[in-house]
């Protein structure tokens, strides 16, 4: 299954380009409300608003990747592979394939599987979890603090997540004037 994954991770990367951007934002907007479930994935019901559709995961897009990647596994090995497995195992080779292309070198990192997907869509709690884009840094390290990540990984995660390629950082003076201090 995880060479399917490798496979179409480095189809959609030659199709594409962005597909890198995309599994990391959206990893993270699911990973960071409680677990990493899929949960980010599912649709929005008669009852509910789904998760991509808050406010709060704009930025999220290119679903259809997970999408590809779910039908080329379940044509070779159907009720298998997990939607949460697929979203972590396709950003951990997208980071490969985008470090192999920018340096020409890239570690290959084990991660292991098995994970469910969540059934149900958070978007009750993504407030709790997740600063809005518009928040001061102060706001924004009150937050990730909150959930246990410290300053500089929250400089990297943002840095990571808000590629100036992708996404204008409006964090970074404020944030530079504040690990100064600390």
């Amino acid at each position: 299954a995880e060479d399917i994954i490798t496979e179409q991770v480095k189809l959609l990367y030659k199709r594409h380009k962005n597909t890198t951007f995309s599994w990391l934002r959206n990893i993270f907007h699911d990973c960071v409300v409680q677990s990493c479930d899929a949960s980010l994935l599912l649709d929005s019901t008669r009852r509910s608003l789904s998760e991509k559709e808050t406010n709060k995961n704009f930025e999220s897009r290119n679903f259809r990747y997970i999408e590809t990647i779910k039908e080329a596994l379940e044509r070779e090995c159907p009720r298998v592979v997990s939607c949460a497995d697929i979203l972590v195992l396709s950003t951990r080779d997208g980071i490969k394939d985008q470090s192999i292309f920018s340096v020409g070198i890239s570690p290959h990192i084990l991660l292991k599987t098995g994970r469910k997907d969540g059934r149900k869509s958070k978007t009750n709690v993504v407030e709790l979890f997740r600063p809005n884009h518009n928040k001061s840094i102060f706001v924004v390290l009150d937050k990730f603090g909150a959930i246990g990540i410290d300053t500089p990984s929250i400089v990297a995660l943002l840095g990571t997540i808000h590629s100036p390629l992708t996404h204008p950082c409006t964090y970074i003076y404020e944030m530079t004037i504040r690990i100064k201090h600390t």
